[in-house]
């Protein structure tokens, strides 16, 4: 599987994490991930944090967000996006593409995750996903939409899901 549709709306978030969620535990097992992340996070007694940031800051360079089509939630794996980065392109990479690859990255080199669905609008309406990283005992948001740097995250959610990985 390399992308997936799987609808629109409200009734689609629940549906999308479990894929999401699928996704990111098979890329785990997964060589190909496994060695980017341990590429990225190359260098000498990198603590946790910088680890982590590392992982952020190699996907926040080199990737674009890129809405998907009107309609439509496309789910790519972690594998599609490491391979277009391998031949020197940038992904093109929506907030559900973002999270999976960053979380299956991270996963990958052993620290734990979780899905993070949210609602700025008034009506509680799911309208972003990003990931989360346990780190010393805490969960750090990791969005990359916006590239804001590790930890921020968008004030004002009306509403928030979180599943582990």
């Amino acid at each position: 599987m390399k992308i997936k549709g799987l609808g629109f709306g409200e009734a689609i978030a629940p549906s999308t994490m479990r894929s999401m969620q699928k996704i990111i535990n098979a890329s785990v097992r997964s060589f190909y991930v496994r060695r980017w992340a341990e590429k990225i996070t190359e260098g000498a007694d990198l603590d946790d944090f910088t680890r982590v940031k590392s992982v952020y800051d190699f996907l926040a360079e080199r990737t674009r967000y890129l809405k998907d089509p009107r309609g439509l939630e496309l789910l790519k794996t972690p594998v599609v996006s490491l391979q277009l980065l391998e031949i020197g392109e940038t992904p093109a990479l929506d907030c559900d593409d973002l999270t999976i690859l960053s979380l299956s990255l991270l996963k990958s080199i052993g620290y734990p995750v979780a899905l993070r669905v949210a609602s700025y609008t008034p009506e509680k309406t799911f309208t972003h996903v990003y990931g989360l990283v346990k780190i010393k005992g805490g969960w750090i948001p990791i969005d990359l939409v916006k590239k804001y740097g590790l930890g921020w995250e968008a004030p004002g959610a009306t509403r928030l899901y979180d599943m582990e990985v």
